[in-house]
């Protein structure tokens, strides 16, 4: 995914491709073609917004102020209906919350999302920004009121310029540390590529200036580790019919074979500083 501080970053890495400004890149055997500009600059100005992901449901009950009653409206019976309105108690505790002002403590993780698109060799589809290091997966972080799949399609659209069918959620990942906080991170199952859509792909230079096909053994060389772990084990559910599978810092939990003793899940290595702000999917 493709979200967080924007600091241009033209390094070379271990992944080789082409890079002709305006053109595709990395395709292999695909006829370049000029991309659409003008919208790059104001993309990457979105993308690069940290969104706070928060909510919660105030507490319903019958309204006293007409008897419980609504003009014009029956509700069973010929009865009529009651109002349902927000307890008073429900909408204070909520705001004491929100100001800091008491009330237990309620997560607030930013939320990103993405997709894995594969070729027919089995490679997945990396993208590499212009504003960090390393390379990433298509996606960014969800903006407010958007869904993640929202969030997948559009953000998938703005850094390849392709809109192909995106199917079921792999996984969703958990990950957090002192410094850059909770985030959820969402994985969606691209699928297959074929050289049609491939044909298609269209960079815009600024937010993304390359992007490759790259075995799923050698991710690890150019994604951050939490990425690397979190990529191979979205493409590992790939296929299976249980449902999307939940991560912590890139782990499967419960493990699917979860040891004798010692809890579940990451080590506790992986939990400290593991969480971090440039998500993949995001």
């Amino acid at each position: 995914m493709t979200a967080g501080s924007r600091q241009p970053d033209h390094s070379s890495h271990s992944v080789t491709a082409l890079r002709v400004p305006g053109l595709t890149a990395s395709m292999p055997g695909q006829t370049l073609a000029p991309a659409p500009g003008g919208e790059g600059g104001a993309r990457a100005a979105r993308s690069g917004g940290v969104v706070g992901v928060a909510g919660a449901v105030a507490g319903e009950a019958p309204s006293a102020a007409n008897g419980g009653g609504a003009p014009g409206r029956a509700g069973p019976g010929g009865a009529a209906p009651t109002d349902v309105v927000a307890q008073p108690e429900a909408v204070d505790w909520l705001k004491a919350t929100e100001n800091g002002n008491g009330g237990p403590p309620m997560a607030r993780p930013r939320a990103a999302a993405g997709a894995l698109f594969f070729d027919e060799e089995g490679r997945v589809l990396l993208v590499e920004p212009s504003y960090k290091p390393g390379w990433d997966i298509p996606g960014g972080f969800i903006e407010p009121g958007e869904s993640p799949y929202a969030a997948c399609v559009r953000e998938v659209e703005e850094e390849i310029g392709i809109v192909p069918p995106i199917g079921p959620l792999l996984v969703v990942d958990w990950a957090s540390d002192g410094r850059v906080g909770d985030m959820l991170l969402f994985v969606f199952d691209g699928g297959l590529l074929p050289t049609a859509w491939r044909d298609r792909i269209r960079l815009d230079m600024n937010e993304i200036i390359n992007c490759a096909f790259t075995p799923l053994s050698e991710v690890g060389e150019v994604l951050p580790v939490l990425h690397a772990r979190r990529v191979r084990a979205a493409a590992g559910l790939r296929g299976q019919h249980h449902g999307a599978g939940y991560l912590e810092h890139g782990y499967l939990v419960p493990a699917e074979s979860p040891p004798t003793a010692g809890p579940v899940g990451p080590p506790a290595s992986a939990r400290s500083g593991a969480a971090d702000s440039r998500p993949n999917g995001g």
